[in-house]
């Protein structure tokens, strides 16, 4: 009989999920912070964080990567 254990479930933390969302870019794009924030949500619906809290993820790890941001999340 073989048992298969089940991989426990991974939440992953806020800063791991901004990383996740920017690691499809490279130094010197631009990041949208509405298409960071909406990529952060599909990836974890239950996340409880602010979009302010999110977007000031998001600039620090854009700008540690060098890449730029533009803010556009507030003009839904």
């Amino acid at each position: 009989m073989n048992i298969v254990s089940r991989a426990p479930a991974v939440d992953l933390t806020v800063q791991e999920l901004v990383s996740s969302a920017l690691s499809k870019f490279r130094a010197g794009d631009t990041i949208s912070t509405r298409a960071a924030i909406d990529a952060i949500r599909r990836a974890d619906p239950a996340c409880e964080d602010s979009d302010d809290h999110l977007v000031e993820l998001v600039v620090m790890t854009a700008i540690g990567r060098t890449m730029g941001v533009v803010f556009d999340h507030r003009s839904r």
